[in-house]
Order: structure tokens, then sequence, then C-alpha cells
């Protein structure tokens, strides 16, 4: 997402790449400094099925790839948002008590979680109560 993949390639191409498991999953792991416990239980799937995809390259499903959408999106308002990389990496794994103490990344799994985080992003971006 924001040190897309080592930062090889730009968010851009990781938000294009909708259907591209290992793209999306490495992106995830590596911007955001996850293990595959974490990454697995966002994409809804045991450990075991996570590395079975990643070397098969079988393409995320359609709610997987929605969450992982919704994290692009988080992470692409957050690096404007915070104007520093890794203050937008840090802000989105890190529990807040505005998020009722969860971080924001573990709210995209859903949509009404996901908006949750993008409005108390918008909060802070604007200066407003969180």
């Amino acid at each position: 997402m924001l040190a897309v993949v080592s930062q090889k390639l730009p968010v851009g191409c990781v938000y294009k790449a909708k259907g591209n498991l290992v793209i999306w999953l490495l992106a995830a792991k590596t911007a955001f400094d996850l293990d595959e416990s974490a990454i697995a239980s966002f994409a809804d799937i045991s450990i075991k099925t996570l590395r079975q995809r990643l070397k098969k390259t079988t393409p995320l499903s359609s709610p997987a790839s929605e969450r992982f959408d919704r994290l692009a999106q988080l992470a692409l308002l957050s690096e404007t948002v915070f104007e520093a990389r890794g203050a937008a990496e840090g802000w989105i794994v890190t529990p807040t008590d505005s998020l009722g103490g969860e971080a924001p990344f573990f709210l995209c799994r859903t949509e009404l979680g996901g908006r949750q985080a993008y409005r108390v992003l918008r909060a802070i971006e604007w200066g407003g109560p969180v």
C-alpha cells in the first residue's frame, strides 16, 4: 500500500490489481509490517490456505478483494492527511480510542468499519472532533 512491496511498486499498481492475490497480500504485509496470521485474518482465510494461494497465485475472492480495496483507499488518504508515509503506516496499524480501541487496518474488514476509519481520518484532516 504505502511503501508497496519494498517501495518498488506505486500504490496505484496495487489499487488497480484487485484480483492479484500476491501483490495485494505482499503489499499489505510489507507496508504495514504484518505477519502471516494478520494477513490471513484480514483476508478471512487460514494461514495454510494463504500459503497455498500465494504459491498458486490464486485471485482473491470478491469479499477479500473489497477489504483490500478499502485498505488501499484508506492508505492513500492517510498518507495525504499525515503528509508522511511512516506516520500514515503507523496510524493504520495502531489501535485508537476513536475507533473503539481497534486499528483502522482491522476495521477495513467490513464496509462499516472502513467507513468509520475513513470518517476519523477526515476528522483528523479537518481538525474536527474525533
